[in-house]
């Protein structure tokens, strides 16, 4: 399978750096500001209300991890499930775990199955989760991070089979 990677430019390929997919790897933090701004160097996306995941999917298999390096597969099964049917590739993608209440994401019914550690518990509370990605970290054996993240997102959509559970998050350019 061709990397996703052989698209970019020399410029962009050199801020790669190739080695094998880390155990763990710090998230990113959001810039949070109660002033609304628009620059073109940023860009803005809703902020969800749920759990932070990372997805580390390497030879057809899926670890959720937590902000706090806890593994969360027993917790979100449905979820693994759903991205160990449809990844090809070796990957850590950064998201937001959330349920919803209507049509607003709400953190009140997403803790129904925050801390259910048996697949099976975690199923018969009949909460939905849906894991919004929002970032790609590692791909195809490469360190991503230093690439600009308008390239980073480019990259997930090319690289994550999303679903109806397993959803990319769209973002403006402008008008934050």
């Amino acid at each position: 399978m061709p990397s996703v990677l052989e698209g970019l430019s020399e410029e962009l390929r050199s801020k790669l750096k190739r080695r094998a997919q880390p155990k763990w790897t710090e998230p990113m933090l959001a810039t949070l500001t109660d002033e609304r701004f628009s620059d073109p160097d940023w860009i803005y996306e809703r902020k969800l209300d749920g759990v932070r995941c990372l997805v580390f999917s390497k030879n057809g298999k899926i670890r959720l991890m937590s902000r706090n390096e806890r593994e969360m597969n027993e917790t979100w099964p449905d979820l693994v499930e759903e991205l160990e049917a449809n990844q090809e590739r070796s990957f850590i993608a950064d998201g937001e775990i959330v349920a919803f209440e209507g049509k607003k994401t709400s953190f009140a019914r997403l803790q129904q199955r925050i801390g259910v550690e048996e697949a099976s518990k975690a199923r018969k509370t009949h909460v939905r989760a849906y894991l919004y990605l929002f970032d790609l970290l590692y791909v195809d054996e490469h360190d991503i991070t230093r690439l600009p993240l308008r390239e980073r997102k480019q990259l997930l959509k090319e690289t994550v089979s999303f679903s109806d559970h397993v959803r990319y998050t769209p973002h403006r350019n402008e008008d934050g």
